[in-house]
């Protein structure tokens, strides 16, 4: 799990694609309405994806995903165009909602077969932590590569690293037992597993009735929506002054922010709402100071807001993987993800329109507004019990899954 997270995010082009889209002649304007396609395919593909991860195999669900990502970082890179900048948008919008649910369902329900979902924070955070360090690396690299190969050299790099993804995602279920012979017909045969749009129904209504996973997929669709304002880093550095091959350096900050975010969310699981409010309050106004400084040390002060962010995230996504109990867990987790990208959707739509009046600086300081708005909403309601359970809990392991790659995610969780 942690080798797949790594290399789906060990991405040069991370660091440099907006500037590359720019490079060939699109505007900010534009760049915000890619961002919208991207964000839309993500929003439409979404809840129908975390279905199919309830319904097959997962690990050959993540194969797809990081196919599709591969796929379109090999357009940007080879026929750079405003065509091609948003067909690739669409297809890593497609893997994004094929891993969206599919992989925290994998890792909860593998933990939860071993009667150790306590410990789903922990390696939850370690998976953030993980994915933080792969963009700082990427950042990292970015700089090197665009000096010695311009933006084509960052794009090659990470379709190799996508495309190396997809057998590491066959990989887990590699030690998953053969298939059971098939039963005699007779009264005591299995029945069928249940059908795509039983699942989907099953997950919807589970998202839409228990009020403790309806709050729980609030908060975190609305803590993940808010964090696309990343994509206008790169341009933010560069209205800052900072040359082009320095913008991945200086993205370093916040990146490293996310993985110190990442290691404490983990041990904060148990966090109550007037805690996460003063967190998000403090965050939001670092946010909104630090882009409106227009130097870049200014990223000091995104990278604080980011690191709230990050471990605001681990608490409410282990909040909500506590509280699903039915069995379309990953369909749940998806409807948490379509209101993630219903939240991106409408910030990038907004500052697309504001991009025609204001700089990039002003666009990332609007983002705190919505932050800080949460932060209040969180302080004014009651800060109700959150059923975390301690790391090692004391549970009988439920029925696995049919799919036997469920039972070894621990596996290589803790590898």
């Amino acid at each position: 799990m942690y080798l797949y997270t790594g290399l789906t995010e060990l991405l040069p082009l991370n660091a440099v694609y907006a500037l590359l889209m720019t490079s060939h002649g699109v505007s900010t304007g534009e760049l915000s309405v890619l961002f919208a396609v991207w964000t839309l395919t993500t929003f439409v593909c979404e809840v129908p994806s975390g279905a199919l991860a309830d319904r097959f195999p997962r690990h050959r669900v993540l194969a797809v995903a990081a196919l599709a990502q591969c796929t379109g970082f090999a357009l940007w890179t080879a026929l750079p165009s405003l065509g091609s900048f948003a067909a690739g948008f669409v297809l890593w919008g497609a893997g994004t909602a094929l891993t969206s649910g599919t992989l925290q369902s994998l890792l909860y329900d593998g933990l939860a077969g071993e009667g150790r979902a306590g410990q789903y924070a922990r390696v939850s955070s370690r998976m953030a932590a993980v994915q933080a360090c792969s963009l700082a690396a990427s950042s990292l690299a970015a700089t090197p590569l665009v000096l010695l190969g311009g933006y084509a050299a960052t794009g090659w790099v990470s379709v190799l690293f996508t495309l190396l993804a997809v057998p590491t995602a066959v990989g887990l279920g590699r030690w998953a037992p053969g298939p059971a012979p098939a039963p005699e017909p007779g009264p005591e045969t299995q029945p069928e597993p249940p059908g795509y749009l039983t699942v989907l129904r099953a997950g919807l209504a589970e998202a839409r009735g228990t009020p403790r996973v309806r709050s729980a997929v609030l908060l975190t669709a609305a803590l993940t929506g808010l964090g696309v304002v990343d994509e206008y880093l790169p341009v933010l550095a560069r209205e800052a002054g900072t040359p082009a091959a320095a913008v991945p350096l200086l993205l370093l900050l916040p990146w490293a922010a996310m993985a110190a975010g990442g290691f404490v969310g983990g041990r904060m699981a148990g966090a109550g709402d007037r805690l996460l409010a003063v967190l998000l309050g403090a965050g939001g106004a670092t946010l909104a100071a630090g882009a409106l400084t227009g130097r870049p040390a200014g990223f000091l002060g995104i990278a604080v807001f980011y690191c709230v962010l990050r471990l605001a995230q681990i608490v409410a996504g282990t909040r909500l993987q506590h509280a699903i109990s039915g069995p379309a867990r990953a369909t749940v987790t998806s409807v948490a993800g379509l209101g993630a990208q219903t939240v991106a959707l409408g910030v990038f739509l907004t500052l697309g329109l504001a991009a025609r009046w204001a700089s990039a600086a002003v666009l990332v300081a609007l983002t705190a507004v919505p932050v800080l708005l949460l932060a209040v909403r969180l302080a004014l309601r009651p800060d109700a019990a959150h059923d975390v359970p301690p790391p090692w809990p004391d549970e009988p392991p439920p029925p696995a899954r049919a799919d036997a790659v469920e039972r070894t995610v621990v596996k290589e969780s803790d590898a």
